[in-house]
């Protein structure tokens, strides 16, 4: 997991594991509210992450490289297409307006 991750699952969570996870219940003084756990898990966190072996890159391209040829077969005639009714009309433009309008007179 992230560190973000881990803080902010604390966050979330932080009653239940005052109540359940926290070895300091019994010393109020130190106000620790959890951060004992929190810190447990971080550190064991940032241990998984020194021993995970760093991410290798595979250089071998062949095996993703397709064999299959894209085409593309636009229409013969584009006239049809323009002339094809949408669905979609302009029912609003008979209804602009192409007069000036002045403010009314004082």
């Amino acid at each position: 997991m992230v560190y973000s991750v881990i803080k902010v699952n604390f966050t979330m969570n932080q009653k239940y594991i005052i109540d359940n996870f926290c070895i300091n219940t019994d010393k109020p003084m130190m106000n620790c509210d959890g951060k004992c756990y929190l810190a447990t898990k971080l550190k064991e966190e940032q241990e998984r992450q020194e021993n995970t072996p760093a991410l290798t890159f595979n250089q071998d391209f062949g095996v993703y490289i397709s064999n299959t040829t894209l085409s593309y077969q636009h229409p013969s005639n584009f006239t049809e297409l323009i002339a094809h009714e949408s669905f979609y009309k302009n029912e609003f433009g008979q209804t602009i307006s192409t007069e000036i309008d002045h403010p009314p007179k004082a």
